[in-house]
């Protein structure tokens, strides 16, 4: 009677673990699509724009996902992560900063999971091949090996689950550790690129920057200034970065450095007075290429006419494993109403008018790429981007 007591208690138990489990999991899936579709709401109302705040808020994000996301396996937590990232990608598909750090992440977790499987397997190899051979009158005490395993086998199904935990626990702290890391390395890019300023840029130097946008650009001349004294050419950006290029122009002039804002139309003309060419790139692609802001492609033209170096300053966060294939798609149109007013009535319904916000630059028209990391060539980034991101991972879908 007693026995079938204690069955009937074991059973309600169990019964009552998987239904609290089973809410819990209810309870999480709930909070991750609450996560996922905020962030994808953000990112479509452009409440988060530009390629470094995109890549913070999609650190934050993915910490958030780890640690909210029930998971048993690493490859469970790789499937959900590739859904979850082409969401997001989908959502905004030009920010790539986005699908370059979840691309990252999805790395560092297949890395993990690289590093403990040989050691693993050589450990079980190890036991099973240096196992000694019962030999001696002595060890006819001692149990033998099916013995063994027949007790090991009665722990096994107590133990299964704790060290399973704790797998997927260390598994879990160690990628939000990996998040925060490549969270630091996103926020001090500027830090090392600075670094680099002196070697490149020399006294009484004419500059031109057609990217006045560019936050990475903008630090890089501020350190400049600091041991060098050169003039800063800035193009307008017609129409779309008038106020940013006067912005710029002003914070360059609070720390007394010469700065020209001149026509877009006279690049040309003033192309060879200038020593270098300084661009900032909005993401970099595996054969060199970039996607920058409108009219750069232009500039760096000229630069090759008249043998004038351009480089390019870029965060590694802003490489990316693809390749440009349909170059057309990398481009963003505007507001054309900022190119010819709606109140040329004459002309409504007569022409057609795009206002592109972003060029591609082609790798024949940069010199080298100015990165956290050093200083690279452009047929050199593939390397970079082999060494940071995994082939498995170039196409989330």
């Amino acid at each position: 009677m007693s026995s079938h007591a204690s069955h009937s208690v074991s059973n309600s138990a169990s019964v009552n673990v998987s239904s609290v489990t089973d809410a819990a999991s209810i309870l999480a899936a709930n909070k991750l699509e609450v996560l996922i579709e905020r962030f994808i709401s953000q990112l479509k109302r452009r409440q988060v724009t530009g390629s470094y705040n995109v890549a913070i808020a999609t650190c934050k994000f993915l910490m958030r996902v780890t640690s909210i996301s029930r998971w048993n396996t690493a490859q469970e937590f790789i499937t959900l992560l590739r859904l979850i990232g082409k969401k997001i990608t989908d959502a905004q598909p030009r920010e790539f900063s986005i699908g370059n750090i979840v691309r990252r992440v999805l790395a560092l977790v297949r890395d993990e999971v690289n590093v403990k499987i040989p050691s693993t397997v050589a450990t079980s190899n190890e036991s099973n091949t240096i196992a000694p051979v019962n030999t001696s009158m002595f060890q006819l005490l001692v149990t033998t090996g099916k013995e063994k395993e027949n007790n090991n086998n009665n722990n096994t199904s107590t133990t299964t689950s704790t060290s399973t935990h704790s797998s997927k626990s260390d598994l879990r702290s160690i990628i939000i550790q990996g998040i925060r890391d490549l969270m630091d390395e996103v926020q001090s890019v500027h830090e090392n690129i600075e670094l680099m300023t002196v070697d490149l840029i020399h006294d009484n130097e004419i500059l031109l920057t057609p990217t006045p946008g560019s936050s990475t650009v903008l630090n890089f001349l501020l350190k400049a200034s600091l041991k060098r004294k050169f003039t800063v050419l800035i193009t307008e950006n017609y129409p779309n970065d008038i106020e940013v290029c006067h912005g710029f122009a002003k914070k360059l002039a609070n720390a007394n450095i010469e700065s020209v804002i001149i026509p877009d139309s006279t690049v040309f003309a003033v192309m060879s007075r200038v020593g270098k060419v300084l661009i900032g790139a909005r993401s970099v692609f595996a054969n060199g290429g970039c996607v920058t802001a409108a009219g750069v492609a232009t500039v760096c033209e000229c630069a090759k006419e008249h043998r004038t170096p351009v480089f390019a300053v870029a965060g590694l966060y802003k490489f990316s494993p693809g390749y440009p294939f349909d170059r057309n798609s990398l481009i963003e149109f505007g507001n054309s109403g900022k190119v010819l007013p709606y109140d040329d009535c004459d002309l409504v319904g007569k022409c057609e008018v795009t206002n592109p916000l972003y060029d591609y630059v082609v790798p024949e028209h940069i010199d080298i790429y100015i990165t956290n990391i050093g200083g690279f060539s452009p047929n050199f980034i593939y390397r970079i981007v082999l060494d940071n991101y995994n082939t498995e991972d170039v196409d989330l879908s």
